[in-house]
């Protein structure tokens, strides 16, 4: 008769109507996300996003020191 729902997907298909976010707008979508069973980043991987972060602000710095 009637479909059961998870409450965290109507929120947030909500705020996205509020927000206008024609991604997040997707019922399919949302609850797919919401029920991925998603693996965790690796040590040597978040050791290598951390040197592109650092390498990224070292060079943002240097272009605003070289203004």
């Amino acid at each position: 008769m009637y479909e059961r729902k998870d409450l965290r997907v109507l929120k947030i298909l909500q705020k996205a109507r509020e927000f206008n976010d024609a991604d997040l707008s997707n019922e399919a979508l949302v609850s797919q996300l919401i029920g991925a069973n998603l693996r965790g980043i690796e040590t040597e991987d978040k050791k290598r996003i951390a040197a592109l972060i650092q390498s990224l602000i070292k060079s943002k710095e240097a272009a605003l020191l070289s203004k």
